[in-house]
């Protein structure tokens, strides 16, 4: 038996949200944090322990414990939670910002888990487990999770784990589990499609359920605070505008399920305008977006529009998004 990668030491649990450890492999296990144990028999496999929602604290020791030996994973926190979703302008790091390296910041409450990528571009992986920001690793980060996160922890005092799962270039479909779509009715023809779905060079995730499966599925039900999504660019034609929003919505119910969070917030960014594909077809998911927040429970968009610029498809100036995004995901909390 083991645990899910996504335990490790420096670990952030969302707080006023059930806690769940789970893992796989066959036997029995004892699981205590906080003061409490709880025993864990495997089904089929895999196997959980829950303890109830606590409030903001830490750190703790998460100890599991199995008939030959046991896991203990130390400096953990119950804090705020954000999965950090999408393609390239949630991937774009901080060292491609504006953002004067004098300004990153050394903060120990503030930590990283980083899902499976198919693109091994990135500094962190899932081995390296929770990282604590730090001065030196902060460029790195995906630049609007540490300025939230960074802004959130700072101002409210407490720690804040960010989980990210993006891919650069991804398609909505990808980050769907497979069949979902046909299932509900949305089948467009190659020719509908924005380019991006169809250059060989994205081809290993632009596969329908291609990134559900191999970066979000890893994820699930490790209770969050709230998601942000931030992914469009590459659905940019005229019909795909005319079912994004319904797109969306799916996904929101896909999250909110598998997370097992049925009012699971979401704060979805409205990409920003970029005058060299400034059509019909960009305009239409900027609208879907839009119309999300409007439709969908729960579910808050952010513009970017009027604070980014319009001649990068990746602004970028981040920290002003990020700091509307701070403000959106303490609305919807």
């Amino acid at each position: 038996m083991h645990t899910n990668p996504i335990f490790a030491s420096n670990m952030v649990f969302a707080a006023h949200q059930p806690i769940r450890i789970y893992g796989e492999g066959e036997g029995e296990a004892e699981v205590t944090f906080a003061g409490e144990s709880r025993k864990a028999v495997s089904r089929c496999g895999v196997w959980e322990a829950e303890f109830p929602p606590m409030d903001y604290g830490g750190p703790y020791c998460l100890r599991v414990t199995y008939q030959d030996r046991e896991e203990v994973f130390t400096n953990v926190y119950v804090g705020e939670v954000y999965l950090m979703a999408g393609q390239s302008n949630m991937q774009f790091k901080l060292k491609e910002s504006n953002a004067p390296a004098e300004s990153y910041q050394t903060n120990p409450l503030l930590r990283l888990f980083s899902a499976h990528r198919i693109e091994k571009t990135d500094r962190f992986t899932p081995e390296d487990g929770w990282v604590p920001a730090t001065e030196e690793n902060a460029g790195d980060w995906t630049a609007l999770g540490y300025l939230m996160g960074n802004k959130l922890s700072t101002e409210k005092q407490v720690a804040v784990g960010i989980l990210t799962a993006y891919q650069g270039a991804s398609v909505i479909e990808s980050w769907l589990p497979k069949g979902l779509l046909e299932e509900n009715g949305i089948s467009l023809p190659p020719e509908a499609l924005h380019g991006d779905h169809l250059s060989p060079e994205f081809a290993l995730w632009k596969q329908e359920g291609t990134l559900y499966d191999y970066a979000l599925s890893q994820l699930f039900p490790f209770s969050l605070s709230a998601v942000v999504w931030y992914q469009g660019e590459s659905d940019t034609s005229v019909e795909e505008g005319k079912v994004y929003t319904k797109e969306l919505a799916l996904l929101v119910e896909t999250l909110r399920k598998d997370f097992r969070q049925p009012a699971l917030p979401v704060a979805v960014v409205c990409i920003a305008d970029y005058l060299p594909r400034s059509d019909e077809g960009w305009k239409a998911i900027q609208t879907a977006q839009i119309k999300a927040g409007e439709t969908i429970p729960n579910v808050k968009t952010v513009l970017s529009a009027d604070i980014c610029e319009t001649d990068n498809i990746h602004p970028p100036t981040k920290h002003l998004l990020a700091s509307r995004l701070a403000e959106a995901v303490n609305r919807l909390l």
